[in-house]
């Protein structure tokens, strides 16, 4: 499993996405995209989930607190269904 927390930009739009702009999955994927390239990782089929945190570099929730995502990566095929 790769783990990193997002940056702000990419915790912003996160942040957006589950308000209601989902639109925004594309922007969000090829920043991911982008990450996985810049740490060398082939090409492939991944299941990301998007865990939020608080405290971390982020957006402002509605409460005025700091919000942050981790990003969670995982090779498609530790999901495949054996035959």
């Amino acid at each position: 499993m790769i783990r990193w927390t997002a940056d702000a930009t990419l915790a912003d739009l996160i942040r957006r996405y589950y308000a209601g702009e989902a639109r925004l999955w594309v922007q969000i994927r090829a920043s991911i995209d982008e990450e996985l390239r810049a740490r060398c990782v082939p090409v492939g089929a991944y299941h990301i989930r998007l865990r939020r945190n608080q405290g971390a570099t982020g957006s402002l929730s509605s409460t005025g607190n700091s919000v942050g995502y981790d990003i969670l990566i995982e090779e498609a095929a530790a999901y495949a269904n054996d035959p």
